[in-house]
């Protein structure tokens, strides 16, 4: 079983060097940073950490074919891996944040993700790249520097077709935000049926939102309802990934993702059922993290991917030194 460290752009360089450093020295695999639309930029993050550490895999979690295009994504993600002596991971997927915003609109997203990964994969191959798809264009583009090794491609996602194509096409899979057996299920088997007759088998990633306060579990299982959020907004208005899982949206709740606005998320937490927390996000006592985590180890996931969520007097270094020492030991598949 691999570990990953997951961290968003709100902390400032220094900062994140010290806790991806951390990570590293405390033996986790893989370090994700965030591409979420107005944080610090995922490719700044990035070069800072993999001029800082020697042997943690680096990855974006996850960037998108929208925002950018995959030409830029192509080059950027190259150029780390150069950097970084092999130790980049391209993690696309259909992106969140932001895109209402810069109004851009997030069209057929398991259609663009394939190509962004196809016109991604045809550069770093040295390819002249002429391709017309049915969302994304590249007019006889090539990488004006070479490519020694093709970056594994990890698609993130949680969506009905999107998890079977990804299982066709990537080198990985992370699903989010599924985090019990039943869901994270359904997921596994969606992207088997896509990689079937693939050679080589498709690494499965659960990317989980964790908690743990063995004072006050309960304030742990509120303060993922933040986390649980967000994807609802992203998702808004198709829940179609809950319905494996038996969960619908309150009204209220779909009353205030229908405004569109990003700032109401954290209120939103509010209006978010207890009986989404079992299923979308690990939080509790110790003892009852590492119960969960044991069950979605049996699901037959290679890696765990851990976003720390902290209850008021725990910090981020904490967070991460803990789970390290006192839960990944537990949890070994």
């Amino acid at each position: 079983m691999e570990y990953g460290l997951l961290l968003f752009g709100e902390h400032p360089a220094e900062e994140l060097i010290t806790l991806a450093r951390l990570a590293e020295d405390e033996g986790y695999d893989v370090f994700w940073y965030a591409d979420e639309k107005f944080y610090r930029d995922v490719y700044v993050g990035l070069t800072a950490v993999a001029m800082s550490t020697s042997r943690i895999r680096l990855g974006t979690c996850v960037t998108d074919p929208y925002a950018r295009h995959p030409a830029l994504t192509a080059a950027a993600v190259a150029a780390l891996d150069e950097l970084s002596h092999g130790r980049m991971i391209l993690g696309i997927g259909a992106g969140g944040s932001g895109f209402p915003t810069m109004g851009i609109r997030r069209e057929r997203p398991a259609v663009a993700i394939r190509e962004a990964v196809e016109i991604i994969r045809g550069l770093w191959r040295g390819e002249r790249v002429h391709y017309t798809g049915s969302v994304l264009f590249c007019h006889n583009g090539q990488l004006n520097f070479p490519v020694t090794r093709l970056p594994p491609v990890v698609i993130g996602t949680r969506g009905y077709h999107t998890l079977k194509m990804a299982g066709a096409v990537a080198d990985g899979v992370m699903i989010a935000p599924y985090a019990s057996a039943p869901g994270l299920r359904y997921a596994i088997g969606r992207i088997r049926e896509g990689a079937q007759g693939r050679p080589h088998p498709v690494q499965i990633i659960a990317r989980v939102d964790i908690c743990v306060n063995d004072d006050h579990p309960q304030m742990a299982r509120q303060a993922v309802k933040r986390m649980i959020a967000l994807p609802l907004w992203n998702s808004y208005p198709h829940f179609q990934y809950l319905e494996v899982l038996g969960l619908e949206v309150p009204s209220a709740l779909q009353a205030q993702l229908a405004k569109r606005d990003y700032s109401l998320i954290v209120p939103s937490a509010s209006l978010v059922p207890d009986s989404f927390v079992r299923h979308l996000a690990v939080a509790g006592s110790r003892q009852e993290v590492i119960t969960q985590l044991q069950e979605i180890a049996a699901t037959g996931v290679d890696q765990i991917t851990m976003y720390p969520v902290l209850t008021p007097g725990q910090t981020i270094q904490e967070a991460i030194i803990r789970f390290a020492r006192d839960i990944m030991p537990q949890v070994r598949r």
